[in-house]
């Protein structure tokens, strides 16, 4: 199965400042040759964490729930490997949206909070196109005036868009293991 990727990153700079703060969005989006259906059932899934964890190793140390069962209001820890800044969060998944196919995870303690950014949301949304899917991955967050020059330059959609195409990938690869029959 051929696989177009289209590939674009789009940095928003909100120039509203509220309480002296920038909000900013990072959006990264790419065609996956694969149904919108296939794709959101494994963002969706409880288990998600474990299938990134299998699918990007060396990316995390660990990935555990915290509370929860994997899914809204589930909080999970994610460490990275020494040397990466910042080296751990606590993420809670605010959204699970089955209808609007969308995924949303605050973080909620550690990571960039501690580095002074006031929100910091990850969001991941699977987009039909005919018989494909785009998948859309976000990261909004909002940083001090003064802090802003330093944490913006070490928040990136990398990390996300890593995670968006392994598991696109995922989901493309498995789908040419389906057998298909015709009628």
């Amino acid at each position: 199965m051929k696989s177009q990727i289209v590939f674009s990153i789009f940095l928003f700079f909100s120039s509203i400042c509220i309480a002296e703060s920038l909000n900013y969005t990072l959006i990264s989006e790419f065609e996956v040759a694969a149904p919108a259906d296939d794709v959101w059932a494994l963002i969706s899934s409880k288990d998600a964490h474990k299938t990134f964890q299998m699918l990007l190793p060396g990316m995390f140390e660990k990935l555990e729930i915290l509370e929860g069962d994997g899914g809204v209001g589930t909080v999970l820890l994610v460490v990275f490997p020494p040397g990466t800044v910042p080296l751990s969060n606590e993420g809670k998944y605010v959204t699970i949206d089955n209808r609007r196919r969308v995924r949303e995870i605050l973080q909620v303690k550690g990571g960039y909070l501690d580095m002074g950014v006031t929100y910091f949301m990850e969001t991941f949304e699977i987009i039909p196109k005919g018989c494909n899917c785009v998948f859309k991955s976000m990261i909004r967050y909002e940083v001090p005036d003064e802090l802003a020059p330093d944490v913006s330059s070490i928040i990136s959609v990398e990390g996300i868009l890593i995670m968006a195409k392994a598991a696109a990938k995922y989901v493309v690869d498995n789908s040419k293991k389906t057998p298909k029959y015709s009628y």
